[in-house]
C-alpha cells in the first residue's frame, strides 16, 4: 500500500534546477522549458530565455512589472488611512507559534575554531530548537571528511514544531529520488500550499514511520547510514497531526487560501504592511508581495499553478493559521548567502525569494547526502526544556540511549535564557550539568529581550549623548541607529544584575571572553571583542542584514 501510494500521480512540472524562463501562460497550461538568461531590464524580478519569450509574456508581466508598490513617492495606509483604522487588534497577528526561525542558522560545532579534529565523534543538544536549520546548518558545515559519528537531540516543547521537524527528517531521509525529496521538503517547510502529489509521497512515508513505531522496534533508519528515534510524543496529539498533514479529507485549499488571505491581507494591518515596505527596495516590495499572496516560495516567474494543495502542517487542526501575520522564511538564513547562491541558478538580487529557493535546495540537498555519508542517530523529544534535562540526569530516558551519564558537547538553547521564557538561572543550572567537561563544549544561547530590561540596551534609552554620537556615525540612516550603538556595557551591566557571576560559580560554568562557536553580534568577526559593532562589506549587505533583523536578535552568549 505504501509504495504504491509513493509511486502514483507523477509530479508534473519538475523542480527547477535553474532559473526557467518566465513565459507561462497558465491558462494554457504552457511554460517554455528553457534557462531564463535574460533578466527584465526595469524590475529584475523575472528572465526570459529570449526577446521573443520576453514579447509574449509582456501583457503578463507588465502588471507586476508597473506594481503601485515598485513606485517611489507613493503614499502609505499610515498617511492616508484614518487613525481610527489602525487601533484594531493585533493579538491574532502578532502572536502565533513559531514554525520558523528568527535568526540566521549557526553552525554549533564550528569544527575549525574549536576540536578542529575530523575523527571526532559529537554529542550535540538542541534543547529549544525551533525549526531544523541549526542542525542542517551544523550538519552541512563538518569537512567532507569527517568521519565521527554524530548523536544529536532535537527538543521542542510545541508539538507543532516538533511534528514537523519529525516529518521533515523523514521526508529527507526516506524519499529515494533526491530531487524530488529535496523539494517536497523545502515546501512542506516554507510554503503555505504545494502540489498535490506532494501530500501523497508523505503520506507514504508517515505510514511506514507509524507501522514501525506500532511494531516497537526503535530507532527508524534513514538514509541507510542513519537513524530516527522519538520520545515523550503524546501519541494521540502527533497522531492527529500526522493525520491533519496527510488526509485528503483535511484542510481545503478553498478554506486554506481565505484563511491565508485573511491573514496575509487583513485591512487592519495595512498600517504595518506600508511600514515594512517602506524600508524595502521597490522589486523587493514586489517580491514580498507576491509571498504574501500566495505563500510559495519559488522563482518569481516559476509555474505555480500545480501547487493546489494546502500545506496543512502551517494551519492548526481548526484550520487557523499558526504564525503571525509577519512570518517569513527569510529570517532564518543569511541573506548575504542567500542572495549570492542565487546569482549562481540565474536568479537576480531583485527575486529575492528565488534566492531564496536556490539557497534552501542547496543546503537541503547537501543534509540529505549527509545524513547517506555520515552516521547520525537522530533522538527528537517534544517536552519542556529542564523536565527534559531531568529526565535524562536521573536516568528516566536510558532506553533512548541517554543513561544518567549523557554530556554533551554542544548545547544550544535558543532564547530560553529571556526573563519571559525559562530565565538565566533555570537554563544554566539545568543544562550545565549535562556538559561534557572538556575546553570545548559549551552552552549556546541568545538573548532576545535583555532591552526590554535594561533601559540602555537599545540607543533610544542611552542617554542625549549617546544618542548624539550615534546619530553622528550614522548620518542620515538614524532609523538604523542600533547598528551603530556599542551596547556591550549595558549588556554586561544587565548579566550582573541578572546575578550571573553567582550562577557561574553555582553551576561550575565559565562565561567565555573570546567567543568561538558564534560572535558576540550577528554581521561581526567570531573572535572580536565585545565592544565590536556590525560590519558590512557593502551597502546591499547592510541594507539586506538590517532590514531582516527588525525584530531584535540579541546577543548571542556561549558558556
Amino acid at each position: 500500500m505504501a509504495k504504491y501510494i509513493k509511486e502514483m500521480m507523477p509530479t508534473a512540472v519538475p523542480p527547477p534546477k535553474s532559473l526557467p524562463c518566465a513565459n507561462v501562460k497558465v491558462e494554457a497550461y504552457e511554460a517554455c522549458d528553457k534557462p531564463g538568461t535574460r533578466a527584465c531590464s526595469a524590475c529584475k524580478l523575472v528572465s526570459y530565455c529570449s526577446k521573443e519569450c520576453q514579447r509574449a509574456h509582456w501583457k503578463k508581466h507588465k502588471i507586476d512589472c508597473n506594481h503601485t508598490l515598485a513606485r517611489e513617492g507613493r503614499p502609505p495606509s499610515f498617511i492616508t488611512d484614518s487613525e481610527e483604522d489602525n487601533r484594531l487588534e493585533l493579538g491574532e497577528f502578532n502572536g502565533g507559534t513559531t514554525l520558523w526561525g528568527n535568526m540566521p542558522a549557526i553552525d554549533l560545532i564550528n569544527l575549525k575554531d574549536n576540536e578542529n579534529d575530523a575523527s571526532k565523534d559529537f554529542s550535540l543538544a538542541f534543547f529549544a530548537s525551533g525549526d531544523l536549520r541549526h542542525v542542517i546548518k551544523t550538519v552541512n558545515s563538518l569537512p567532507s571528511n569527517y568521519s565521527g559519528h554524530l548523536d544529536i537531540l532535537i527538543n521542542d516543547g510545541t508539538p507543532f514544531v516538533a511534528c514537523r521537524n519529525l516529518v521533515l527528517m523523514l521526508i529527507l531521509g526516506s524519499i529515494p529520488d533526491e530531487s524530488m525529496a529535496v523539494d517536497v521538503a523545502l515546501h512542506f517547510w516554507y510554503s503555505a500550499f504545494w502540489p498535490t502529489d506532494y501530500r501523497f509521497k508523505i503520506a507514504s512515508i508517515v505510514m511506514e514511520f507509524t507501522n514501525h513505531i506500532d511494531t516497537g522496534t526503535s530507532p527508524f533508519q534513514i538514509g541507510g547510514q542513519s537513524s530516527i528515534e522519538t520520545g515523550l510524543f503524546d501519541k494521540e496529539m502527533f497522531g492527529g497531526l500526522l493525520m491533519s498533514y496527510t488526509s485528503p479529507q483535511g484542510l481545503t485549499n478553498e478554506d486554506a487560501q481565505a484563511e491565508y488571505d485573511r491573514i496575509r491581507s487583513a485591512p487592519s494591518r495595512r498600517d504595518f504592511r506600508d511600514r515594512m515596505y517602506a524600508c524595502l527596495k521597490p522589486s523587493h516590495r514586489v517580491a514580498f508581495y507576491e509571498y504574501r499572496r500566495f505563500g510559495i516560495v519559488l522563482p518569481f516567474g516559476a509555474p505555480n499553478a500545480h501547487f493546489n494543495s494546502a500545506n496543512a502542517s502551517l494551519f492548526h487542526f481548526n484550520g487557523k493559521w499558526l504564525q503571525t501575520d509577519y512570518s517569513d522564511p527569510l529570517e532564518g538564513w543569511n541573506l548575504d548567502e542567500v542572495i549570492e547562491r542565487g546569482k549562481v541558478y540565474g536568479a537576480q538580487p531583485e527575486d529575492i525569494y528565488g534566492c531564496l529557493y536556490f539557497f534552501l535546495s542547496e543546503q537541503l540537498r547537501e543534509f540529505y547526502r549527509r545524513i547517506r555519508q555520515f552516521p547520525i542517530a537522530f533522538k527528537l523529544f517534544n517536552e519542556e526544556a529542564t523536565k527534559l534535562s531531568v529526565l535524562i540526569q536521573d536516568g528516566s530516558l536510558a532506553e533512548f540511549g541517554l543513561p544518567a551519564s549523557t554530556r554533551f558537547d554542544r548545547i544550544e538553547v535558543s532564547n530560553i535564557l529571556d526573563f519571559n521564557y525559562v530565565g538565566l538561572e533555570q537554563t544554566l543550572t539545568h543544562l550545565g550539568p549535562l556538559l561534557a567537561p572538556t575546553s570545548d563544549a559549551a552552552i549556546v544561547g541568545y538573548f532576545m529581550n535583555w532591552f526590554m530590561k535594561q533601559k540602555d540596551g537599545r540607543a533610544t534609552g542611552a542617554g542625549e549623548e549617546v544618542m548624539k554620537q550615534s546619530i553622528d556615525r550614522i548620518m542620515t540612516r538614524t532609523k538604523d541607529i542600533d547598528i551603530v550603538y556599542d551596547n556591550s556595557k549595558p549588556f554586561s551591566d544587565f548579566l550582573r544584575k541578572h546575578g550571573v557571576k553567582s550562577i557561574l560559580k553555582k553551576t561550575g560554568l565559565i562565561l567565555r571572553d573570546a567567543h568561538r562557536i558564534v560572535p558576540h553580534r550577528l554581521m561581526v568577526p567570531l573572535k572580536a571583542s565585545a565592544t565590536k559593532l556590525p560590519e558590512f562589506p557593502s551597502e546591499d549587505s547592510c541594507y539586506y542584514n538590517v532590514r531582516e533583523s527588525s525584530p531584535i536578535h540579541g546577543q548571542t552568549e556561549p558558556l
